[in-house]
């Protein structure tokens, strides 16, 4: 166990010292930036390099996106391509992943894209300290609203990881007292997705130890009984599905290709009813255009 933990603990500090790395980079270029969930979050734990890491997730605005790009092209030589077209640029340096976000939400819609990403744009940013350096994030309201939407979306297109109901649960309990509760509701409000958020809040409460009285909304026997659904589906599908597919992801497959468009489905059905707005759009906008083009690639590749 000791081994395991010391393994924790390196990678965390080595996460770490790279988002400090990419704070000094921009900071010192006047570049606006926002780490999210990672080690941001993980900040916020009693014991925050115990916290399974994962990838830094950073977003810079458009009209920093450019220069943020020849900032890291120049310290770090990644050879970033500053392509419009990508939703972030993957990159790996110092045995990190890095994404940086054009934008942090991907909507099939133009219009909810649209105001997803002014209100990101329109709020101050946040500080959280990561190894005694402040780095800039979003702040507690919005930090809540997109670690849950980005969950969700994983959750019902990917499969979703218990730590990231850690992660929400964390941020709510730790930053109760600055979180607006009639911003967020508005928010859950705007974009659909009151009903989800209940019933992922009742997995928190019940099963993750949070009082009650950091969640912001009524937790209802209704929102329960779904949010007993949605755990079970999370058991099953954990880690992406890492446990319980008998196919090899890496090969990209027609088995997986199946497989995943078979869980997409039943997902958006099973839980139409907590997010209408969006499963509507998946299911009859976005799958097919996915399909369209897996097809074409297995033809053509």
């Amino acid at each position: 166990m000791m081994k395991v933990h010391n393994s924790l603990e390196l990678e965390n500090k080595r996460l770490d010292d790279n988002v400090i790395a990419l704070h000094h980079i921009l900071s010192d270029k006047g570049i606006d930036y926002i780490v999210v969930k990672g080690q941001v979050v993980g900040s916020l734990y009693p014991k925050p390099h115990m916290r399974a890491p994962g990838d830094i997730d950073f977003y810079v605005p458009p009209k920093f996106f450019q220069n943020a790009v020849d900032a890291l092209n120049e310290k770090w030589d990644v050879n970033l391509d500053g392509s419009r077209k990508k939703m972030h640029l993957a990159f790996k340096y110092n045995g990190n992943n890095f994404e940086m976000h054009r934008y942090l939400k991907y909507f099939p819609n133009k219009k909810r894209l649209k105001r997803f990403n002014d209100i990101i744009d329109r709020y101050p940013f946040d500080e959280l300290s990561v190894s005694g350096t402040k780095i800039q994030t979003l702040n507690p309201t919005l930090s809540v609203f997109y670690t849950f939407v980005h969950l969700y979306g994983h959750f019902i297109e990917l499969g979703v990881a218990l730590r990231q109901l850690c992660d929400l649960t964390v941020l709510l309990h730790e930053q109760r007292e600055r979180i607006d509760d009639e911003l967020l509701l508005k928010l859950l409000k705007q974009f659909g997705y009151t009903r989800a958020f209940k019933a992922i809040g009742s997995i928190m409460v019940d099963q993750l130890g949070l009082p009650s009285a950091d969640f912001p909304l009524q937790i209802t026997s209704k929102d329960k009984r779904m949010g007993i659904r949605v755990l079970r589906l999370i058991w099953k599908h954990g880690n992406w599905g890492e446990y319980e597919r008998s196919y090899n992801k890496s090969d990209k497959n027609f088995t997986y290709f199946i497989g995943k468009t078979y869980f997409r489905i039943y997902n958006q059905v099973l839980f139409f009813r907590l997010s209408p707005m969006e499963n509507f759009t998946l299911l009859f906008s976005e799958l097919p255009r996915k399909v369209k083009n897996q097809v074409h690639y297995f033809i053509h590749r």
